[in-house]
Formats: C-alpha cells, sequence, structure tokens
C-alpha cells in the first residue's frame, strides 16, 4: 500500500469532534443492527455475526475514540462552545490576513482572547503585526466565537434546537431524552463491546464442545 497524499487537508478540533461523534453513533448503530440480527437468525449466523462486530469496533479504536471525545469535549477548551457556522466564519476572516494555515488553525482551536494567548498561535506576531492588528484579530475571534459566556450561551441554543429537531425525528418523549442518549454514548458503546466479547467466548466455547463430540 503506498501513501499518496500524506496530508489531504487540515482540519480543525471542532471538526475532528464532529467526524469522532458521527463515526462513534455510526458503529453503534451498526453493531445494533448486528446484535438485532444475531437474536433473530440462524444459529449459523451467529459467528459471521459475532466477528463482523469484532471487525467494526476493535477495543483499541473504542479506546482511541474514548479518550479523544473526552480531552475535545472537556470543559476548559473552547471546543464545547463553537458552531460550525462561526468556525467556517472565522476561518474565512482570518484567510485574508498574512496568516499561515497551521497559524489559523491554531486560533480557531485556542480561541485567544488575549494579546498573550494570540502570541502563542502566530510566530513572530510582533515583526509581522502591529498592536492595532494584533488587536483586530483578537476582535475576529471575539466576533465569531464569542468571549466563553456568550459563546456558550449560543451554543447551548444551538444544542437545544438541534436536541429538538433530533427529538421531533425520533419521536421520543421530549429533548431530555436525546440529551441523555447522548451523553451516555460512550458508556452505552462499552455496554455494546462486553456483549460481543461474551458472544465470542460463549461461541468459542460451544465450538470446543462441537469438537469434543466430534472426536
Amino acid at each position: 500500500m503506498e501513501t499518496l497524499n500524506e496530508r489531504a487537508g487540515f482540519l480543525c478540533n471542532y471538526e475532528v469532534l464532529a467526524v469522532l461523534r458521527q463515526q462513534r453513533d455510526d458503529r453503534q448503530s451498526r453493531i445494533k443492527a448486528l446484535q438485532q440480527a444475531r437474536k433473530n437468525g440462524p444459529r449459523a449466523e451467529e459467528f459471521g455475526t459475532r466477528d463482523e462486530i469484532e471487525r467494526i469496533q476493535p477495543q483499541d479504536l473504542h479506546t482511541v475514540t474514548f479518550e479523544a471525545l473526552r480531552y475535545l469535549e472537556d470543559a476548559v477548551h473552547p471546543t464545547r462552545r463553537q458552531t460550525g457556522d462561526a468556525v467556517s466564519t472565522l476561518l474565512d476572516e482570518l484567510e485574508q490576513l498574512d496568516l499561515t494555515k497551521a497559524e489559523r488553525l491554531q486560533i480557531v482551536n485556542l480561541a485567544p482572547t488575549s494579546l498573550v494567548e494570540l502570541h502563542v498561535c502566530i510566530e513572530e506576531i510582533v515583526a509581522r503585526f502591529s498592536e492595532p492588528e494584533q488587536e483586530h484579530i483578537l476582535q475576529l475571534v471575539r466576533s465569531h466565537l464569542g468571549d466563553e459566556a456568550s459563546a456558550t450561551a449560543a451554543a447551548k441554543e444551538a444544542e437545544a434546537e438541534r436536541v429538538a429537531a433530533a427529538a421531533a425525528a425520533m419521536d421520543v418523549d421530549g429533548p431530555e431524552e436525546v440529551d441523555e442518549r447522548e451523553a451516555q454514548a460512550m458508556q452505552e458503546e462499552e455496554g455494546l463491546i462486553d456483549d460481543v466479547q461474551t458472544w465470542t467466548r460463549a461461541g468459542d466455547d460451544a465450538e470446543n464442545d462441537i469438537d469434543e463430540v466430534a472426536d
């Protein structure tokens, strides 16, 4: 296998978080479907179903996903209070400035609100940008991502709208149920993996019993 493009593009933390959540939810849906098929299907399909579930969710992938989500969803990260539209708009504004892709990415990821934080994001900032220009960059961040209090409120409002729409689409009693499902997604995935491991041990025992009878 040959790697044709080592780095096709840059992803900010918000985009990484969205991808990880989507992949996690997709794996859970596929595992649940196979779990249901195993319960309803004939005995001959059991081992194939078990192997397929193990391919969908290896233990190492589960661990990496869990740790990455926990890191990105931590309250200290600005990622929690960002939205897709805000990030996209800020990146468009920053692209008009003399900044590298890596520097624009750092600004979005760290969402600096002070000059000290901005100096961490931009190399040789004093030589490249005057103080008014530095303040302009900070103002762009405040304008599109907001400070922690206002941005958190906006993110909560957007999340409430998303939850309400999801609740209506899923025909559930209310947004609390959808919130609980989102909050417990990783725990539920761990439970599914435990089920897979139980099936694996049970299947191996059954195979050993069959071999002993055949002997």
